[in-house]
């Protein structure tokens, strides 16, 4: 099987088990099920599905050598993620974005997967824990494959940069089972990127995209238009159920979330005010046994003022 990665180029996969597992239904909605909710029908760069994400994270993980049940690990671990991923934690506000993983169990359970990891004599109770796996998933502020790999995405999606891609993926290393720079400075860099990626998920113009369709979904399921099985089957399933329903406060909604939305901060006079999850790094430089903040100063009052910006919130207003 060959698959072609905006990230990491091309490869070629010969396990008949990972194969399988692409190919299963589960992975396969992630085609449909887009990376930042519906932020693309107004940041078009923003189209990176969970399908991608999740191959993503396999394929770095192997680059890295990890185990192969790790591999499986990774390619799993966001199927559970709802039609407009995160915008689900707005609808049923969930601050620690996690509305998703409840739901992990069951969706592996109902579907073909236990069979295709009981065939390969892999044990299936032991992949949807990812505390098993230190290179897929740490605590924060630690690097981990998930971070890594959407990080990388959106850089490469915005930018189109690959020279700097491949610099931070040649300068990604393991030991002991889990992720290091070996450059400094260009640790540095990346926790650059890290914090402008999360801080553009705090902006104005994104959170209120994301609450207001979080907002058309709260109407719609109290609408009975959609239930909440529906959330998990894609974001265009979902969305023609709501045009079909020709409800038309709810696509008003939908259709303000477009190229030319203008969101602005206003304390005074918001219609939304958010806050997003606190995400951050401070990798670890295995030349110097430090972490970035203890080698760069500049990275800590950054991260400091990072924080600072997340607890106040935003108080967003869309102007029409």
């Amino acid at each position: 099987m060959k698959i072609i990665d905006s990230v990491y180029g091309e490869l070629e996969l010969n396990e008949p088990v990972l194969i399988e597992l692409i190919n299963s239904k589960p992975v396969l909605r992630m085609k449909k099920v887009y990376q930042s909710g519906i932020l693309y029908k107004a940041i078009p760069w923003k189209k990176i599905t969970r399908y991608e994400h999740c191959v993503g994270v396999m394929i770095l993980l192997r680059k890295k050598e990890a185990h192969l049940e790790e591999q499986i690990a990774g390619l799993l671990h966001d199927i559970p993620h709802t039609a407009f991923s995160h915008a689900i934690d707005y609808v049923y506000k969930n601050e620690e974005h996690n509305f998703h993983e409840k739901f992990y169990a069951n969706i592996i359970n109902e579907s073909e997967i236990p069979k295709i990891l009981e065939k390969y004599r892999f044990d299936k109770n032991k992949i949807i824990k990812e505390k098993n796996f230190s290179l897929l998933e740490r605590k924060l502020p630690d690097l981990c494959a998930d971070r890594i790999d959407y990080t990388l995405r959106e850089l490469i999606a915005k930018t189109h940069n690959k020279k700097k891609i491949n610099k931070y993926l040649n300068s990604i290393i393991v030991k002991d089972n889990e992720f290091y720079f070996n450059n400094s400075k260009i640790a540095l860099d990346f926790s650059k990127d890290f914090l402008s990626m999360i801080q553009s998920w705090a902006s104005p113009l994104q959170l209120a995209i994301t609450e207001t369709i979080a907002l058309a979904l709260k109407k719609a399921l109290d609408e009975k238009i959609i239930t909440q099985k529906d959330l998990f089957t894609t974001d265009d399933e979902v969305l023609k159920k709501i045009y079909h329903s020709k409800n038309n406060e709810i696509i008003n909604l939908i259709e303000t979330i477009n190229p030319k939305i203008k969101v602005i901060e206003d304390e005074k006079n918001f219609d939304y005010y958010s806050k997003e999850k606190l995400r951050f790094i401070n990798p670890k430089i295995l030349s110097e046994n430090k972490r970035v903040s203890e080698i760069y100063p500049e990275y800590k009052l950054l991260f400091e003022k990072h924080k600072e910006i997340l607890s106040k919130g935003v108080h967003a207003r869309i102007v029409k």
